[in-house]
């Protein structure tokens, strides 16, 4: 089966060909758009040509149909309740006991998978604490590689936050994850130029938990520690050819519900050239 085919729905309106990144998608004289065989290894899949389609005409053949869901205009947010939406984010630092749902945390994922990549890439893999036990255990990973960076000569003002964070948890403080049952880590092909792909995915695992009522807080003790340590990055399965970008602690507010007031912000520094 052809890569890119098209139905009778087709128009031969030419905008599969206009939105073609990888510039492939020609217009045959009549007879609709089509990819020859020998440019389909072009292909970047990032599916510009099915997406926009105005009468849903175009397919790929690696997207099953049941795959094919319709974008709905009831479902799309106002500006304002989009705008409402982001600025509504909390970093959450107090959590329930509970795990969440695996089926909710997949659901989670399955947004991510839809966060922008360098060339549709996709290379973002993903590693999830099961409990907070696991979670736990992680975070006695996290102190005990600052216990070793402060056995060297670091920055003194480095050092005093370690130092701190250190003294914390002895004193039954969790101040890695801050209770949280769960970690979300995004994991990065370390041959691959563009981490911030990992970033971006990050993102939106925050903003898709925020939809679901789930609180999230991005996890910088764990990722400062974990890119130094082997033995975490053995713990979670990281391999050698792979990075760990960044982490979201996550998992049921305690007490918190929706904020209730828009914290103030800095003004945005913006210039026009």
């Amino acid at each position: 089966m052809p890569l890119f085919t098209v139905d009778e729905r087709c128009i031969q309106c030419g905008l599969c060909s206009e939105l073609c990144v990888a510039r492939i998608i020609k217009m045959n004289d009549g007879e609709g758009p089509e990819v020859l065989p020998e440019d389909e290894e072009k292909c970047i899949t990032c599916g510009q040509c099915v997406s926009f389609c105005p009468t849903s005409a175009c397919f790929l053949d690696i997207q099953p149909l049941e795959d094919r869901i319709e974008v709905l205009p009831e479902l799309m947010p106002s500006a304002e309740i989009a705008e409402t939406f982001l600025r509504s984010r909390r970093s959450v630092r107090r959590y329930k006991s509970e795990s969440v749902d695996e089926s909710l945390v997949h659901r989670i994922i399955e947004t991510c998978r839809y966060a922008p990549t360098a060339s549709n890439s996709q290379l973002v893999r993903w590693v999830v604490t099961s409990d907070r036990e696991q979670t736990k255990k992680l975070g006695g990973m996290v102190v005990d590689t600052f216990r070793g960076m402060l056995s060297i000569d670091i920055e003194e003002k480095v050092a005093h936050m370690l130092g701190a964070v250190v003294r914390a948890w002895d004193a039954g403080h969790d101040v890695i994850f801050r209770t949280a049952p769960h970690l979300a880590v995004a994991v990065f092909d370390r041959k691959h130029t563009f981490q911030e792909d990992a970033a971006i995915a990050l993102t939106y695992f925050e903003l898709a938990a925020h939809a679901n009522e789930i609180g999230c807080c991005w996890a910088g003790f764990f990722t400062t520690a974990a890119r130094q340590s082997s033995e975490i990055q053995k713990f979670l399965g990281v391999g050698e050819n792979e990075m760990i970008v960044g982490g979201q602690m996550f998992g049921y507010p305690s007490g918190l519900g929706l904020s209730h007031i828009l914290p103030p912000r800095k003004k945005a520094s913006l210039t026009w050239i």
